[in-house]
C-alpha cells in the first residue's frame, strides 16, 4: 500500500515538473520585439514628410507573419459609457513576410524594421490630450510556430513624435 502511494506522489511530482518545464520552454520559443518609443519624423527619397515606427526582433530565430496596424483611437461618450473608436492610418508596408533574427554581427541589420506611414499624423491627431495612437504588432517564430503580439501607445504629440530618422541597427535613437 506504501509503495503503491509513493508511485502516486512521484507520478503527481513528476507531471508538475514536467508542465512546468514546458510552459518555461513556451515562454522561450515565442517572438521577442521591442517597438520604439517614439514615431520619427522625416522626408522620404522624394521629399515628401513620413513617419516611421522602428522594431527591432530580438529573438534569436527570425519572425515571420509580421502584421502590424497604426490606429488613431478617439475616445467617444455613448449613453451607456466611453466607447473607443478606432481610425486606421495606412502603413506603406503592414504585412512583411520575415524579419531575421537578431545577430549584431548582421551587417544589413536585417533584425530591424521601420514601419513607414505618408499621412500626416499631427494633422489626424489634433486632440492629444483625449485621443492616443495605438501601434500593434503580431509574429510568429519561425521553429515554434507559436504567435505574440505586442502594442505600444503613443498619448502625446510632443513626446511621441521627433523629427529626425532612427539610428542604424540595435538603436531605437532619433538623430
Amino acid at each position: 500500500m506504501i509503495n503503491y502511494l509513493v508511485a502516486v506522489i512521484i507520478g503527481i511530482l513528476s507531471s508538475l515538473v514536467a508542465s512546468l518545464m514546458f510552459l518555461l520552454f513556451l515562454t522561450r520559443v515565442r517572438p521577442k520585439i521591442i517597438i520604439s518609443d517614439r514615431i520619427a519624423k522625416g522626408k522620404s527619397s522624394t521629399g515628401e514628410t513620413v513617419y516611421r515606427i522602428k522594431i527591432i526582433n530580438k529573438t534569436h530565430r527570425s519572425i515571420i507573419n509580421v502584421k502590424a496596424q497604426l490606429h488613431l483611437m478617439i475616445p467617444t461618450v455613448t449613453p451607456g459609457g466611453i466607447i473607443m473608436k478606432s481610425k486606421e492610418i495606412p502603413l506603406k508596408r503592414s504585412e512583411i513576410m520575415e524579419i531575421s533574427k537578431f545577430d549584431l554581427k548582421d551587417e544589413m541589420a536585417g533584425y530591424a524594421f521601420r514601419f513607414l506611414t505618408y499621412e500626416n499624423i499631427e494633422d489626424l491627431w489634433k486632440d492629444d490630450t483625449h485621443s492616443f495612437l495605438r501601434f500593434r504588432i503580431f509574429a510568429t517564430d519561425s521553429l515554434s510556430g507559436f504567435c505574440k503580439g505586442f502594442c505600444k501607445y503613443y498619448h502625446t504629440k510632443r513626446n511621441s513624435i521627433k523629427g529626425g530618422d532612427f539610428e542604424f541597427g540595435n538603436s531605437l535613437e532619433i538623430k
